[in-house]
């Protein structure tokens, strides 16, 4: 369609010169009912290549976001840590928009450049020493312009990657305010760091689009020099041009428009090019990662026997510095209906042991086991549906997801229980309101891990938020209860005031510089 667009485009000039040639005063049927079909077949052809395009561009789009988002869920925790948010949401959203929003132009400067071959056969058709010349003096600017283009293009990435740093930036902003508005030293330094970031990504994009500006200035010049070349030069190389110049010249500022579009599509193609690969880049970095294909159906275990770490050793490395963590080696058995308590101090490896725990990370070396199998990546989602966690820095999602037909008695229970029934409630399987204090979103995130109904409960510091009273019921009456209902619960905690009064059987696991120390029941009051 493009072809037939070009051809038209072209047919339209040659109908044009023709006429305009006739030495005839009455209008020639002939050419104008070509003229009119000419102009119907490009209407025609640039409505269809638009609207196509557009069409197949965010449909594909939309299935390139669908894929990374799938890839993002079916990642591990380690590698996706080590990305970076900054890097994902970058990706999906405006690498994506990048490449939708220059489609339209990138289209025009393809069709554009269909016409320019086609006119330029009909320029050769005219004179061949005029096309000759032309096409000498546009070669030598395109090699100089693509030189350059080349450059660019890193220039071009390297600016994307600062932008990049500055949406981190923000995040901490906005994720930090609270700290921030704390500590107006902090404040201006963040802000400093900010604004360092945001001016060399400002000069970046300046200088590219600078840059880009130079190289389109050269190319409107270098169109002008094959004007000059073909009105100056041409006419001495051949005594046959003086009859065909007005044509050639015609045919030359007929294609001035189609050459700006290409020459414009250029920084776009760049942009586009460097979205591209950066979305291809992501990709890479989370296959690389261990992206897995979840199983058709996960199987949602009701019990099990024995979960037992075995000489389990997990290592890693800041992204941000060379300071590494070790946690291990480890041997912890877990067993249906116990409570298990951790304690330790800040940095002794308590959240780093639940996410080798519930199989958010893969030891380094050791093993993990479930009954009398190990757990192998094949059999990893089976083992995590285990679970239910409510980890530190826990998300609480607006909608019930993955809890289908959920009882509205028991909801409504639970959220008395928790002393949140006035707070909010569960309206067509989403919560009406979600603006809570600190400890009562945690309270709302226990409902829906108790609403998953998984054997074993994992609590990451889950009562920091909590008031003193609210802290003393779960300790003095919720934890019993959970305890009853048959589930194992594991939790880290630093209440340890309130576990020397618990009057029911507990297990005290203790951790040190990423070692458990001590490992023994609770004495009871006799």
């Amino acid at each position: 369609m493009a072809a037939l667009a070009g051809v038209s485009n072209a047919l339209i000039l040659a109908v044009i010169n023709t006429a305009a040639g006739s030495p005839s005063e009455t209008i020639s049927l002939q050419p104008a009912l070509i003229f009119i079909l000419a102009l119907l077949i490009y209407v025609k052809t640039q409505h269809f290549i638009l609207s196509t395009t557009t069409i197949e561009l965010e449909a594909t789009i939309h299935r390139l976001r669908l894929r990374l988002m799938d890839q993002v869920r079916c990642s591990e925790l380690l590698p996706l840590e080590r990305i970076g948010r900054a890097e994902i949401i970058a990706g999906i959203t405006k690498e994506t928009t990048t490449l939708s929003q220059t489609a339209t132009v990138l289209v025009i400067g393809a069709q554009a450049a269909v016409l320019i071959l086609f006119t330029s056969i009909y320029i050769a058709y005219l004179s061949l020493p005029a096309f000759a010349l032309s096409a000498a003096i546009i070669s030598i600017a395109a090699s100089l312009f693509l030189s350059r283009a080349q450059r660019l293009k890193s220039e071009t990435h390297e600016a994307l990657q600062w932008e990049n740093r500055l949406f981190d930036r923000l995040t901490d902003l906005l994720d930090g305010f609270k700290e921030i508005r704390l500590n107006s030293h902090r404040s201006d330094d963040l802000f400093a760091d900010t604004m360092e970031v945001s001016t060399t990504a400002a000069e970046l994009k300046i200088k590219t689009q600078t840059d880009g500006l130079k190289q389109f200035v050269f190319s409107q010049a270098s169109f002008y020099v094959v004007l000059g070349a073909i009105v100056f030069i041409a006419p001495t190389l051949s005594q046959s041009l003086g009859d065909s110049m007005g044509k050639t010249v015609t045919a030359l500022l007929f294609i001035i428009g189609a050459i700006t579009s290409v020459v414009q599509a250029i920084p776009l193609l760049r942009a586009a090019n460097a979205a591209a690969e950066n979305i291809a880049g992501l990709e890479d970095r989370l296959k690389g990662g261990g992206v897995s294909t979840p199983p058709a159906e996960t199987r949602l275990a009701a019990q099990f026997a024995k979960i037992e770490l075995r000489r389990v050793i997990f290592d890693y490395k800041d992204r941000f510095s060379d300071i590494s963590f070790e946690v291990g080696p480890i041997d912890f058995v877990v067993r249906p209906g116990e409570l298990i308590l951790i304690l330790g101090g800040n940095g002794s490896g308590k959240s780093t042991l639940l996410k080798l725990l519930v199989g958010l990370y893969q030891p380094n070396l050791g093993e993990i086991r479930l009954d009398a199998g190990h757990v192998t990546t094949a059999t990893r989602d089976n083992y995590r549906a285990l679970f239910t966690a409510i980890f530190s820095d826990y998300h609480l999602f607006k909608r019930l997801y993955g809890i289908s037909s959920p009882d509205s008695d028991e909801i409504n229970g639970l959220l008395a229980r928790f002393e949140l029934g006035g707070k909010t409630r569960v309206v067509d399987g989403e919560f009406s309101n979600l603006e809570l204090s600190a400890g009562q979103r945690k309270r709302l995130a226990m409902v829906v891990a108790l609403l998953e109904r998984r054997p074993v409960l994992v609590l990451d510091e889950w009562t920091a938020d909590q008031d003193p009273e609210f802290r003393k019921k779960f300790y003095h009456e919720l934890l019993p209860e959970l305890q009853r209902s048959g589930r194992t619960i594991i939790a880290v905690t630093h209440d340890e005031r309130y576990i020397r009064e618990l009057t029911f059987p507990a297990r005290i696991i203790r951790m040190e510089e990423g070692r458990i120390v001590e490992d023994y029941m609770l004495p009871q009051p006799s």
